[in-house]
């Protein structure tokens, strides 16, 4: 299981967070994904669900950003592309 915050040593890559430079660790970046999914309206992209499972409990759909171990073929790929450049 991963201990977090981690901080963030270095961004190989960092999508939509170049302008935000000050992101250090997890923490900070899930702040900052948050910021950016509020920001493109994520709640639109599949509308508000709330429903009732056949075991009673109410449960909502959501669209989140999720911090996991990257796929170390992944990795592998992005630094090599990382390299032509």
């Amino acid at each position: 299981m991963i201990q977090f915050p981690i901080d963030i040593k270095r961004f190989i890559r960092d999508g939509h967070l170049s302008k935000s430079p000050d992101v250090k660790d997890t923490r900070e970046l899930l702040e900052r994904a948050g910021y950016l999914l509020d920001k493109s309206c994520s709640h639109d992209i599949c509308g508000e669900i709330l429903f009732e499972g056949s075991d009673g409990n109410f449960y909502c759909l959501t669209v989140e950003a999720v911090i996991a171990e990257a796929n170390p073929e992944y990795v592998k790929e992005v630094m090599a592309e990382e390299e032509e450049e």
